[in-house]
């Protein structure tokens, strides 16, 4: 999945999903890095009473959302599926030809998709035009519909794991001034020596905590962009997954933290639940566009939108609160040189409400000389829950090195957080190939999720004893 570092892993939209972006907002579009169409209908008020008619006809993969059904007329679709597609479906949907982006939807976005719902009920499977790139094996939708071909086993120990087919993102350093990670098989290798790190740094409550802690107790709502489940598989974290269409209904319990990856959308229903659930105990962590389509739907009180767009870009970060649990070993980890945070196009940048609730723990200074807004993560309480938010992704996929330190070797990172020989000799067998910056940005993405777990599950195990 290669792509200019001028441009998103999400950004090359020559006219992506052009009718639900018409639906979603049409001045909006103006500002957004994902925009760029030039597909695109004529377009009326939206107010108007004429509907326009989709582009996709009966095929469009949108027929179960009534926003949408509302703005754009459809044929009769003949469905080969015994069920209308729920939203779980449209999101697997989103596979893009490997020389664009994760956040793609391009011009021919799916086509293999669009063959399986035009060609009906045909029982002779589709070759999948991605192979073993494809980002879907893991989706049995899918796989009931294409065939793959046989895949080598991945850095996780599972065969085609979601982080092999991240592995294809590969950057063109041609058009930066810094030196990007060649390919995401890096930063795979940097997370992997990054959770060590991380979870060295941890005392030996928390390790306790976490190594005992429930099965239930970590819950991810997939997203289309972000992935915390890498992360999590990385720090060997045991998860549960719920889709976004069964938050509305899922029994959630107070003591589960849930964290909401960056998705291109998200059911009003389910995030007015999910502030209902928090208020009564329950913590969520949010990236990315989690902060227009989940908090500024149920939590527009204490946090929203800026209605700006990032590029994609690599920021230097820093800790705004030292003292605060959530970021433990920051400082010591930005002691020689500020970790380097990767945001994706058209990240949110966030505008707080509440200033006197809302803490801001990361921010970036760079961030706020482009728009205004330094905060990278965010936190605060509501209710008896919590909400955490952060602008970038779980998964950084790639670092960048803006001096000479971040060009050193990833065993210079050690030497200046005297990491322990073990994760000496570590890096040693395994990250001689990566330099400072990756590690810096893998170990700290790593601490925070370590930190924000060890401390829920702390006052969870407080409060019931």
């Amino acid at each position: 999945m290669n792509a200019d570092t001028s441009r998103s892993s999400r950004s090359h939209a020559s006219n992506r999903n052009d009718d639900t972006q018409k639906a979603y907002s049409i001045g909006d579009t103006m500002n957004s890095g994902r925009s760029n169409q030039q597909d695109q209908t004529t377009i009326k008020s939206s107010t108007s009473n004429t509907k326009q008619q989709c582009r996709y006809g009966s095929n469009c993969r949108q027929l179960s959302d009534s926003a949408h059904c509302e703005r754009f007329d459809h044929p009769t679709q003949t469905s080969f599926l015994n069920t209308p597609a729920n939203p779980d479906d449209q999101l697997s949907n989103m596979n893009a030809d490997t020389s664009s982006s994760s956040r793609s939807h391009a011009s021919y976005r799916n086509d293999d998709t669009q063959k399986a719902y035009s060609i009906g009920g045909s029982g002779t499977k589709q070759d999948c035009r991605y192979g073993s790139n494809c980002r879907q094996l893991s989706d049995p939708t899918h796989c009931d519909r294409f065939k793959h071909p046989t895949q080598t086993t991945s850095a996780f120990g599972a065969a085609a794991s979601s982080d092999d087919r991240l592995s294809n993102k590969n950057f063109d350093t041609s058009s930066s001034s810094h030196i990007h990670t060649k390919h995401g098989d890096d930063m795979q290798k940097a997370y992997s020596i990054g959770a060590a790190i991380a979870l060295e740094s941890l005392s030996q409550q928390d390790q306790i905590s976490i190594k005992t802690m429930r099965e239930d107790a970590i819950i991810i709502v997939p997203g289309t962009f972000d992935h915390i489940d890498r992360v999590l598989s990385k720090l060997n974290l045991k998860y549960t997954t719920v889709q976004q269409y069964e938050v509305i209904n899922y029994p959630f319990r107070t003591y589960q933290t849930v964290y909401i990856n960056c998705a291109s959308s998200f059911p009003k229903e389910g995030a007015h639940r999910l502030r209902e659930l928090v208020e009564k105990g329950l913590n969520i962590i949010t990236t990315d566009w989690a902060l227009k389509n989940v908090l500024q739907v149920a939590f527009s009180d204490f946090v929203q939108d800026s209605g700006k767009s990032t590029r994609d870009e690599v920021v230097g970060i820093e800790v705004a609160d030292p003292n605060h649990p959530f970021v433990k070993g920051f400082v010591s980890a930005a002691k020689h040189a500020e970790p380097q945070w990767w945001l994706e196009t058209a990240s949110h940048p966030i505008h707080i409400v509440n200033k006197e609730k809302v803490k801001v723990l990361i921010r970036s200074q760079a961030l706020y000389d482009k728009y205004q807004s330094d905060a990278v993560i965010v936190t605060f309480d509501c209710g008896q829950g919590n909400v955490t938010h952060m602008i970038s992704h779980f998964y950084l996929q790639r670092s960048e090195t803006p001096n000479s330190r971040h060009k050193m070797g990833a065993q210079q990172y050690a030497e200046d957080i005297k990491a322990s020989d073990q994760i000496t000799k570590l890096i040693t067998k395994e990250g001689q190939d990566l330099n400072y910056a990756q590690i810096q940005s893998s170990s700290t993405s790593a601490q925070f999720i370590y930190n924000l777990l060890s401390n829920r599950l702390n006052s969870t195990k407080q409060s019931t004893s």
